[in-house]
């Protein structure tokens, strides 16, 4: 059970001599999940309770976000993390061999070494892989081992204790991934594939190609509400700076989150507003360059920079209904092992957190 990892996080941290002991036998009839303390695989102490980044064979920056006062400088750390995640150029070189075993993938694994779980195939956006029953659970692996690898790129996390953090990037997951996109179908569609619903990594839906009825059902609901995110992201015309941050305040909007811990919460709303700082300024300013050509004066750009802020800062509300109806879909689809999808890790974000949620 989620509540027993995260029991199991609070007790080790209070115990700096606990060691990460050998993976038990697990019986295949055994639906509990792995706890940390039982994982076989061997991580130092000093990277035990966080995401290690270094880990991964790549460093986003050198100086944590935190401490970051220019907004400029953190919007480029964030393009560059992207651009990483995405796997737009070969940064990384191969990838690294970890011996998992035969054991199914589960919370660990994905949380501290996320390129094991999926093959880093570029995440742009084209229609290659038609979705089926037989490729929903490599479009799913290749989606979470994303935004698991871009988790570990973004340093406040550091600062949320081993439980906090786990609530808040597996109940926040569904989202970002779903405005993630979001984005890639208004960024890359064009007039002829209004009808695809994009996924990223070659993975799409085409509902004339479509024959099986749960598939054709998931997607195309999905659809429906992607379609209603995109109207106002299209109104604004968003840019890639603007959904690179307007992604980390969803990520640590915590409206609607249950089960995060006080000092959590209050340090995950003061993220929140440090981004929408970030985003503030960034509108500000491209207005501003903008103004000597255009002519506006002051009282314009303040304006128009207001108007663009509050557009962009509702597209979260959306992103909430469309992450909720994406992770009730999926849930479902893992009870019923529809794709092979009750795997351990399947279950674990879509099934154990779903009961934290629903408290």
């Amino acid at each position: 059970m989620l509540d027993e990892i995260l029991f199991d996080v609070e007790e080790q941290e209070d115990d700096e001599t606990l060691e990460v002991d050998k993976h038990k036998a697990k019986e295949v009839a055994d639906q509990r999940m792995t706890l940390f303390s039982n994982h076989s695989i061997n991580v130092s102490r000093e990277n035990r309770y966080r995401f290690p980044s270094s880990q991964f064979g790549y460093t986003v920056s050198t100086t944590p976000t935190f401490v970051l006062h220019d907004f400029r400088q953190i919007l480029n750390t964030y393009m560059r993390l992207e651009a990483y995640c995405d796997a737009v150029d070969d940064f990384s070189g191969p990838l690294p061999d970890y011996d998992f075993g035969k054991s199914e993938p589960d919370l660990f694994q994905a949380v501290f070494y996320p390129r094991s779980i999926a093959p880093r195939t570029p995440m742009k956006p084209l229609a290659s892989i038609q979705m089926t029953e037989q490729t929903l659970s490599s479009m799913w692996f290749r989606l979470v081992a994303h935004y698991f690898e871009w988790l570990a790129g973004i340093s406040e996390l550091l600062f949320l204790n081993s439980a906090d953090k786990l609530r808040l990037t597996v109940c926040q997951l569904c989202k970002v991934i779903c405005f993630s996109v979001v984005y890639a179908n208004y960024a890359m569609k064009n007039e002829e594939d209004q009808d695809l619903l994009l996924f990223g990594s070659g993975y799409y839906w085409d509902p004339a190609r479509g024959n099986d009825p749960l598939m054709d059902d998931y997607c195309q609901e999905l659809k429906r509400v992607v379609d209603q995110v995109i109207v106002p992201v299209r109104k604004v015309r968003m840019t890639k700076e603007e959904f690179v941050i307007v992604k980390l305040i969803v990520l640590f909007d915590c409206t609607n989150l249950i089960g995060i811990s006080q000092e959590g919460l209050m340090f995950s709303r003061s993220t929140c507003n440090k981004y929408r700082e970030v985003l503030a300024r960034y509108v500000r300013s491209t207005f501003e360059e903008k103004a000597v050509a255009e002519g506006w004066n002051d009282e314009t750009v303040v304006r128009l920079s207001i108007e663009r802020i509050n557009s962009l800062l509702d597209l979260p509300m959306g992103v909430e209904k469309l992450g909720q109806v994406d992770d009730d879909i999926l849930a479902a689809l893992v009870e019923r092992n529809y794709g092979g999808m009750r795997g351990i890790l399947q279950q674990q974000i879509h099934t154990e957190s779903k009961k934290i949620r629903n408290k």
